[in-house]
């Protein structure tokens, strides 16, 4: 991934998945292009990222950008490497190929990871127990992440999981639309661009 380009802005992320772990597959933009952008740049945009998309509360990440950034820094490398195993997995589906059992491992080993950093302790009513992180560590957003593509993997219709049309478009979205009928992660976006492009071709046809 020696070729991207990585982003500064505060707030670049694209929010068309409908679920935090398709907005996470999301945070690598122009996946087509020779130059795709990074939105997961250094840890606080991790951190960024998480408390945006509701992946963590903004307190807990308060707490984690306090941690030395060249420990953080690593599991920045590690949580693009979980985005981009499901991303492998999710193009398999797309494009009807098999896919590789090595991404579904490694996505596990994660997941059980994310798992064994929860501990049950006492809660306000009406529960008796809730999950905090132990230890509190860098990694906690790595795990958060891989938590939330578990829900993904094993709670959601696949087949309401959807890629976006656009030739140039590798976004993935879950479809919620009546009939299920979407075809673009933004009309404003991909959608009119596209259908200009198929204007000009079929005038040119003509």
């Amino acid at each position: 991934m020696a070729s991207e380009r990585l982003s500064s802005d505060r707030n670049p992320f694209e929010w068309a998945g409908g679920h935090p772990a398709l907005d996470l597959v999301n945070t690598l933009d122009d996946r087509p292009s020779t130059s795709p952008v990074d939105h997961l740049a250094t840890y606080d945009d991790l951190v960024c990222f998480a408390e945006l998309a509701g992946i963590i509360a903004p307190q807990l990440g308060t707490k984690l950008r306090r941690f030395n950034q060249d420990r953080a820094s690593e599991v920045v490398v590690r949580t693009r490497s979980l985005r981009e195993h499901l991303f492998n997995i999710l193009t398999a589906f797309h494009t009807g190929r098999p896919g590789k059992q090595a991404d579904l491992e490694a996505v596990s080993s994660a997941i059980q990871a994310g798992h064994r950093a929860r501990i049950l302790v006492k809660a306000r009513p009406p529960n008796l127990a809730e999950y905090c992180w132990q230890p509190l560590d860098p990694d906690v957003l790595l795990h958060a992440c891989s938590l939330v593509v578990e829900r993904l993997m094993v709670e959601v219709d696949r087949c309401k999981i959807r890629k976006c049309g656009a030739h140039d478009c590798d976004v993935y979205y879950l479809d919620h639309s009546k009939g299920q009928q979407r075809q673009w992660c933004s009309m404003k976006g991909c959608g009119n661009r596209e259908k200009q492009r198929r204007r000009r071709s079929g005038a040119s046809k003509k």
